[in-house]
């Protein structure tokens, strides 16, 4: 199986990432708590990350007010769930309609991948119902970070072409009332993001082959990572130990991932989810990676931050797209979510 024909959509607003703070420190203080002084100590300014990509306006214009979700004067975290999905919907399905406008050739199955939000029908059923394809649709939600590997697991079971879409409203979900360390990182990390790729048994184009794909749980890890709907939104907690967890469990993970792939990996590119710079930082320094191996990670991440489960096909398209990245290279991919779940894959990069 070939992952190939890569499209993706930027949200509409942007913003560098000392503005993203500014109203994030902004955005605290009107609930009554000053943490400008712990954001900048959290490691995650412009020199990581430069700019993100965000859908809700009111983050940059708090005079916009067609659909706030940040009424910080009203309310200190913001909109309820129903009108956060509510916005989701919309959203979702422009972005939908933007990937597949008329005419466009359906594939026989299309696989919808998000964490933040709900609504059924789903954009995805929405835009094949406008369209009267012949594609049934299915949900791969709320994973996380990771579900682009399990997406690829369900595309492989299913008649080729199929096509997966991630569209991740990451800027929906912030909570400025809560001041915990972790909130802060999350809210200084994630961006938005959609994009959409195929995946096909023709090898005629320029693809990733899938050589294998692998997922484990690593055991009593499960209250170290959680994406939970509360009242106000999705919230997402973060442990410290959450490093040091994966680290221990990488080496293991990656034996085995070797194995199933019948390839050494030591020389390969590594498309690792940039869940924050220190995770990639602490992978390197534990495989002994050279720069150039997670440059791609690195660079996306600077680019447009943390896009959860958008960010790894982000990553890939960068390196297919790469003239200077021979066919013939290996690429382990790895990315992390609630579970603790670390998946991977192995993947050739071929061009003609």
């Amino acid at each position: 199986m070939y992952i190939t024909d890569f499209h993706h959509i930027k949200p509409k607003y942007k913003a560098s990432q000392e503005q993203l703070l500014d109203w994030i420190a902004k955005a605290h203080l009107k609930s009554g708590q000053d943490i400008r002084g712990i954001l900048l100590k959290l490691g995650l300014g412009p020199e990581k990350i430069q700019q993100r990509y965000f859908e809700v306006p009111d983050i940059f214009c708090e005079t916009w007010a067609e659909m706030p979700i940040y009424a910080l004067d009203s309310s200190p975290h913001g909109v309820g769930l129903k009108e956060r999905c509510l916005f989701f919907d919309r959203v979702v399905a422009e972005k939908l309609e933007e990937f597949y406008p008329e005419n466009a050739l359906f594939p026989p199955h299309l696989i919808h991948v998000t964490c933040t939000g709900y609504v059924a029908p789903s954009g995805a059923q929405q835009v094949v119902s406008k369209r009267n394809a012949p594609t049934a649709v299915t949900h791969a939600y709320h994973m996380g970070c990771y579900a682009s590997l399990p997406a690829l697991r369900i595309a492989q079971g299913f008649a080729t072409p199929t096509d997966i879409v991630h569209t991740e409203v990451c800027s929906l979900h912030m909570n400025p009332s809560l001041h915990r360390v972790d909130q802060l990182v999350v809210q200084s990390l994630f961006a938005d993001g959609y994009i959409k790729y195929r995946l096909s048994d023709d090898p005629k184009k320029r693809n990733l082959k899938i050589l294998t794909l692998h997922e484990e749980i690593i055991p009593e890890t499960l209250d170290q990572m959680t994406w939970r709907c509360e009242d106000w939104g999705h919230g997402f907690t973060l442990s410290k130990e959450i490093p040091v967890s994966i680290i221990k469990a990488l080496p293991k993970f990656l034996e085995n991932l070797s194995k199933s792939a019948g390839k050494d990996l030591k020389e390969s590119l590594f498309a690792i989810h940039p869940g924050g710079p220190k995770i990639l930082s602490q992978i390197g320094t534990l495989l002994g990676l050279g720069a150039h191996q997670i440059k791609d990670s690195e660079e996306i991440l600077k680019e447009r931050g943390n896009m959860s489960s958008a960010t790894l096909p982000h990553i890939w398209e960068r390196i297919l797209n790469d003239l200077e990245v021979p066919s013939g290279t290996l690429v382990t991919s790895l990315a992390f979510g609630p579970g603790l779940t670390i998946s991977g894959g192995v993947f050739e990069k071929w061009q003609s």
